[in-house]
């Protein structure tokens, strides 16, 4: 769009048809790698940054319906980060698939069936060899079944590693996806490349969830509205206020 809302040339077509989630990298020089969350497919998929085909590549199945898939909508589509051998990581919140099938209920051929392996969201990562092309099993970074996990986001973090952030929701209960509980901090996890972890947790006793900034050093910076966030009901009535924006900073 330009300044004045007119539409300009450029851009590609995207076949991302039902978006319950998405994550973009700005390349310099081409359409932007592109990954979506789709219920019609069910599942996150990549986009082959010319037109998405119907069975484009997956890089996981989820259960997904309109309002959620794989984490609360939108906040867990995560972010896409790149490395500098060409290789991209994305981290999202993930309920896994016990089961996929073809939905024989759907005459096109292309719609699909999910059963999530954990009524919770785990925080699982998943690595791609280029802008197109997953490269194996997404990691999961937690399994603790009576532990939510929302507001997943990645950002490189020094030489050749990662920093994932995360808030955990304990003794959760949940429904069709959304879940309720106490909220127990967020947690910043240093991992490599490959997934591994390579510092252990350190827990925040504060919600410094949001968009994860690089800095010209490398350090890390999140802007947010300090309030302590209450999961112990669904959403309804008021919601905590601040007047007040924080900035949170994590140096190399």
């Amino acid at each position: 769009m330009s300044a004045s809302g007119g539409t300009v040339s450029g851009g590609w077509g995207w076949g991302c048809s039902h978006n319950e989630g998405i994550a973009l990298y700005p390349e310099a020089s081409r359409p932007f790698t592109s990954l979506c969350f789709d219920d019609w497919r069910s599942g996150l998929f990549v986009s082959t940054g010319i037109g998405a085909p119907d069975e484009a590549p997956v890089v996981q199945r989820e259960q997904c319906w309109a309002g959620y898939c794989g984490g609360t909508f939108p906040g867990n589509a995560g972010d896409l980060v790149k490395s500098s051998s060409g290789r991209y990581a994305t981290a999202f919140a993930s309920r896994g698939a016990a089961s996929a099938v073809k939905n024989s209920a759907d005459s096109s051929g292309r719609g699909w069936s999910v059963t999530a392996r954990t009524a919770t969201h785990q925080v699982a990562v998943a690595f791609l060899k280029d802008g197109s092309t997953p490269a194996g099993k997404p990691v999961l970074l937690t399994d603790q079944p009576g532990t939510d996990h929302v507001n997943v986001h990645i950002a490189p973090y020094g030489k050749d590693r990662l920093l994932v952030s995360w808030e955990s929701i304990t003794g959760a209960s949940c429904k069709d996806g959304t879940c309720t509980g106490q909220f127990s901090g967020t947690h910043l996890r240093v991992i490599d490349w490959s997934g591994n972890t390579v510092t252990a947790d350190q827990v925040v006793n504060a919600r410094i969830a949001g968009d994860i900034a690089v800095l010209p050093d490398g350090s890390l910076v999140w802007a947010f509205a300090r309030a302590t966030p209450d999961y112990s009901r669904p959403m309804g009535g008021s919601s905590p206020t601040t007047t007040t924006l924080s900035i949170a900073r994590l140096s190399r």
